[in-house]
């Protein structure tokens, strides 16, 4: 039986004030006085549906994860024509794997949930015939991240054999980018923008209930997108589809750019520099700015007001990001987001029976300190990690546990804090579940940052690899302590001997004896990486720890290592949390 319930108008409720909508519909108006020109004006001007009184199915998925290989594992999805929920949509979906304990502790969904609940095939083929999709003059598909919920649906019924129709769909999360740009609301999530709305329904990551909440936000757009000439049906879908606005043709000066790696720095008027890049081809990468590819609307902007490009050619790909991540410390430019805070770090050491943060350890510390870490409170995360273990262990043995956890040589910490997540999430402590998480996170972390410290006592290293891009010959490298120095490039068919001894009688640099104090962690990472890439030699080793990892690390534990991946990707990336 069919239910029809008053859904709120949001339009007349948005949040901090009625100021805000003339400033969101100013925004809306240009946007569509620039983007009608040439994409929106056929919809625009032609006579369609009314918003006001179309019809929508708004659909919201909770899944095991964000990759391809995740699952659905809940369909909520309501039912609204002329402002009114007409019917409503829910049930849970067998996954043909376990739900991962951080999905238990995020949406409440438990594996005893869905022990007896249909496999996706049934689900999809019963909520295909409620919604009505793909029929002819049939609803418009909502939904935020519209890409991610359709994404799935269509994965799951190719999986399921079943046919996937062409849709129309509208997303709320473009509305919202478009229409609510930042300072106005802080993101564009789910619950940002319910709250900007004054949805009657809170999201909280289950799929009916989000999928009210979007109803509701829905309702609030199509009053606000109104006032800038957005009044139809068509119209949303139109916003919708629209590809970005146009970009300005590539300037000419990006054609004399090297196809050399190097380094860019985007400068404005006054030579200033507003961002700065590496790339294994300078031209290819700087004259990707100017292309519809290019979506960041803070790289937009800096492109839009950018007057010219500085290229700084490198001998190789490695040279430029270690010329990159140094010219942002240096310059910290406007437009950079990342590599902002490699300046800081922090360790975890062992000190009277307990872990501690300090700033800074010397070369004699270094091999019994977990980090570095690029914050204070991601290491007091990694610390209180420990002190989890450290609680449930046997008074005599906890000095030993603690020396090996901060040398990042036991399992006991992951072991320990994964049976504690599941504990956690079993019993329905999901907050409790989520911090143990973030803390096990952030000591994995750790692990993975010791890597580096053998790198960082070495007074010096010297090793090749072959040139980028298929170039015949190679290029030999030196690092000290953690400082990449130089290279050099051989010719092909060349004996490198004297390379290889002007390389080899390089100077260390001096470090007082404190570690990782001659370049930033960022810095030593990448060279961390370089070594351990596929084809790397190593020509010269001149350090006291081994380049070898414990055979107890963490890190041979690949399980962990993705879960906490996932994890962290979801809890970053997934504009519906």
């Amino acid at each position: 039986m069919t239910k029809q319930t008053p859904v709120r108008d949001c339009g007349e409720t948005i949040a901090p004030g009625e100021s805000a909508r003339p400033f969101a519909r100013s925004v809306v108006s240009q946007a569509l006085s620039r983007a009608s020109s040439v994409e929106l004006q056929p919809s625009l001007d032609a006579v369609g549906t009314p918003a006001s009184g179309g019809r929508w199915v708004i659909v919201d998925l909770e899944t095991t994860g964000l990759g391809a290989g995740a699952e659905i594992t809940e369909i909520g999805a309501v039912s609204v024509q002329d402002g009114a929920i007409m019917d409503e949509f829910s049930s849970l979906v067998k996954p043909s794997r376990p739900i991962p304990p951080f999905i238990t502790s995020l949406t409440g969904i438990t594996p005893a949930m869905v022990a007896n609940a249909e496999p996706i095939a049934s689900v999809l083929e019963r909520f295909m015939d409620w919604s009505g999709l793909g029929t002819k003059g049939g609803p418009v598909l909502v939904a935020h991240n519209a890409s991610f919920d359709v994404g799935f649906l269509r994965r799951a019924a190719r999986a399921s054999s079943l046919p996937w129709p062409r849709i129309r769909v509208v997303d709320t999360l473009a509305l919202a980018r478009l229409a609510l740009p930042r300072p106005l609301v802080r993101n564009h999530k789910l619950g940002t923008i319910a709250s900007y709305f004054g949805t009657a329904t809170v999201p909280e990551h289950r799929a009916l209930g989000d999928a009210r909440a979007t109803a509701e936000i829905l309702l609030g757009f199509i009053d606000l997108l109104a006032g800038a000439g957005a009044t139809d049906v068509e119209d949303l879908v139109a916003l919708t589809e629209q590809a970005p606005a146009r970009r300005p043709s590539a300037p000419s000066f990006v054609a004399d750019l090297p196809t050399s790696p190097g380094v860019y720095h985007f400068i404005d008027t006054a030579g200033d520099t507003l961002y700065v890049g590496s790339a294994s081809s300078l031209r290819s990468r700087v004259s990707s700015y100017y292309t519809k590819a290019e979506k960041r609307s803070k790289v937009q902007r800096m492109v839009s007001i950018a007057a010219g490009v500085r290229p700084y050619p490198t001998a190789s790909i490695l040279e430029a990001r270690i010329r990159e991540l140094r010219d942002i410390r240096e310059l910290a430019p406007p437009y950079n987001s990342a590599s902002t805070r490699q300046g800081s770090q922090h360790w975890v050491i062992a000190e009277a029976d307990q872990p501690r943060v300090v700033q800074s350890v010397t070369l004699d510390e270094l091999p019994c300190a977990l980090g570095p870490f690029g914050t204070r409170a991601h290491a007091l995360r990694a610390a209180r990690a420990i002190e989890r273990v450290l609680a449930q262990a046997d008074p005599a043995h906890r000095p030993e546990l603690l020396h090996e956890a901060v040398a990042a040589s036991t399992l006991a910490v992951p072991h320990t804090l994964t049976a504690l997540m599941e504990r956690l999430s079993s019993q329905g402590l999901y907050e409790p579940a989520a911090a143990a998480r973030d803390d096990l996170s952030a000591y994995m972390t750790g692990v993975e940052r010791a890597t580096m410290r053998p790198i960082l006592a070495a007074p010096r290293i010297v090793w090749g690899s072959r040139r980028d891009g298929g170039e015949k010959g190679w290029i030999m490298h030196v690092a000290s302590h953690g400082r990449y120095l130089s290279s050099v490039v051989i010719p092909p068919h060349t004996d490198p001997s004297p390379w290889i001894d002007v390389l080899t009688s390089t100077t260390p640099i001096e470090t007082d004896g404190v570690a990782a104090s001659c370049a930033s962690w960022a810095e030593t990472a990448l060279l961390c990486a370089e070594l351990a890439r596929e084809g790397t030699r190593l020509v010269e080793w001149n350090g006291p720890l081994p380049w070898a990892q414990p055979t107890a690390s963490p890190l041979c534990d690949g399980r962990l290592r993705e879960l906490l991946a996932h994890a962290t990707a979801h809890r970053r990336t997934d504009p519906r949390t």
